[in-house]
């Protein structure tokens, strides 16, 4: 999520989950928020867009971006056609680019793929379904002064011509991150070597070897598109005791569930 205020009293909230209320006078609900598009699926798909104020209508207005992902999985945003992997001039949204909701009111937006040229080099294009609230609403900010909030909302839009896309990935690395003398973090690097986009889970088992005691990372949940290269940093469990150590990455991924393991001794 990220602010942005314009002029003194306007400020801009980025969301990428499907739910968020900005004070009390702004919001948009959607689902789903995720889009894919491949052969044998359906090619017309609906998103449904909510307005959860009560008394208060939402203009709303629609446009299309390019995104992929940095090495952390954060979500970066492109003018649209400005990427190689762009699908966003094939997006179609209906009813158009512009829609009002009424206080608890809900609409169905229908979003297609249309005209897209079959290039198997480029496995997985994408695009982002932006919603912006038009009509600012009124809320506070943290130093009491009044401002008003704006709520931007995407949806990732995944297209392949691929109908055999495989799903892999390979497991570059696995190393330690020290915090100060100790060690802090485990350190995983993960290709998508593949030619489907991939979400998974990635999960660690520490034993230590002198005193035979296991210690457990919760579980991650990632997303990657092909030729992503990932890392994740995940902090040790807090209160584990001293010694040798070995940790177990596991990561899940594809539909499948496939499964690749990584092993790492340290000495903490």
């Amino acid at each position: 999520m990220s602010n942005t205020v314009f002029r003194k009293l306007a400020a801009v909230i980025l969301l990428w989950s499907a739910a968020y209320n900005a004070q009390a006078q702004a919001g948009i609900t959607a689902s789903p928020t995720r889009l894919y598009f491949k052969p044998g699926a359906r090619q017309e798909q609906k998103v449904t867009v909510s307005n959860p104020n009560k008394d208060k209508a939402l203009e709303i207005g629609v446009a299309l971006n390019d995104w992929n992902y940095d090495s952390l999985g954060n979500n970066i945003s492109y003018d649209a056609g400005s990427i190689p992997t762009s699908c966003a001039s094939h997006v179609k949204v209906l009813p158009g680019s512009y829609f009002t909701l009424a206080p608890g009111e809900s609409k169905e937006l229908s979003i297609s793929v249309e005209g897209m040229a079959a290039d198997k080099s480029i496995p997985v294009r994408t695009a982002m379904l932006y919603l912006t609230q038009l009509n600012p609403g009124d809320g506070t900010a943290q130093n009491g002064a009044a401002i008003k909030v704006t709520v931007r909302m995407g949806i990732k839009i995944y297209y392949t011509d691929l109908a055999d896309g495989k799903a892999d990935m390979e497991i570059t690395n696995f190393t330690t991150k020290k915090d100060g003398d100790k060690i802090g973090a485990l350190k995983l690097y993960v290709d998508n070597t593949g030619t489907a986009w991939l979400n998974g889970t990635i999960h660690y088992d520490l034993l230590n070897k002198e005193t035979g005691k296991k210690y457990q990372i919760p579980a991650q949940e990632f997303y990657s598109l092909p030729g992503d290269k990932r890392l994740f940093e995940n902090a040790l469990p807090e209160g584990i005791d001293k010694g040798k150590y070995t940790a177990t990455a596991i990561v899940n991924f594809g539909d499948n569930e496939a499964l690749k393991l990584a092993e790492l001794e340290f000495n903490y």
